[in-house]
């Protein structure tokens, strides 16, 4: 089923137009965070403004890496660093860390940070950390999909 999943839906990579509805996607999935920090600062003083302003921010940021592929731009200027410093043939342990161990690190992180520190937030507002939750898995699963080791 999820094979022929993949053959109906385009590739958000490869596919102008997926990529382009994506963007719009996250573009809205920003406003909609911005409206849900103005309506909360003009609540109660435990509003959470500044959670929703940090979404909108992170939904934002997601938009503009995607509209502008700096995804490529960075892997190019990656590869030239390790060119120009004579590590690209042993880059393998350095792609491991990037596409593996970091995104684990960073899950890792964000799940300590939010049983502590955003605890209220996620109690208030479950919807918003299942829309997290699924949108971190996208991103892994793209991450990891992108990151082919070679095999002796």
């Amino acid at each position: 089923m999820s094979s022929l999943l993949a053959l109906l839906l385009p590739d958000p990579e490869h596919s102008t137009a997926a990529g382009s509805i994506l963007v719009l996607g996250y573009l809205a999935a920003t406003l909609c965070w911005l409206f849900a920090c103005r309506r909360a600062r003009s609540g109660s003083a435990q509003s959470f403004s500044n959670w929703w302003l940090l979404g909108a921010l992170l939904l934002f940021l997601l938009a503009i890496n995607k509209a502008f592929n700096l995804r490529s731009e960075f892997e190019a200027g990656i590869r030239a660093l390790a060119k120009a410093e004579n590590w690209y043939d042993r880059r393998q342990p350095v792609q491991f860390a990037l596409a593996i161990v970091l995104p684990f690190v960073l899950a890792l992180l964000t799940g300590a940070f939010l049983a502590t520190k955003g605890r209220s937030f996620v109690r208030c507002h479950p919807l918003a950390l299942a829309g997290w939750v699924l949108l971190l898995l996208y991103l892994s699963l793209r991450q990891t999909q992108e990151w082919k080791p070679v095999l002796p």
